[in-house]
C-alpha cells in the first residue's frame, strides 16, 4: 500500500525511521510501523510525503475466510 499527500513532507528524523520521532509526529504512522512488515517513509520535494508499507498474510487451514 502506498499513501501520498501534498503537504510539507516529513521531518528528517521520520524519514530516517527513528521510532521515537514517529510517536511524536503521528500516532497513525507509529501504528503502521509497528504492524506492517516493511515500511518506507520518503519526501517528494515540493510535492508532499509518501508512506509505503506491506504486510505478509499467512493463511491457516482453519481460517474463517477460505481461498478457493
Amino acid at each position: 500500500i502506498e499513501v501520498t499527500d501534498s503537504g510539507p513532507g516529513f521531518p528528517p528524523a521520520t524519514v530516517a525511521r527513528r521510532r521515537s520521532s514517529l510517536a511524536e509526529h503521528g500516532r497513525g504512522l507509529h501504528l503502521i510501523a509497528e504492524l506492517a512488515d516493511h515500511v518506507r517513509f520518503r519526501n517528494r520535494p515540493g510535492r508532499g510525503a509518501v508512506v509505503s508499507f506491506d504486510k505478509m498474510l499467512k493463511w491457516r487451514d482453519d481460517a474463517l475466510l477460505k481461498v478457493s
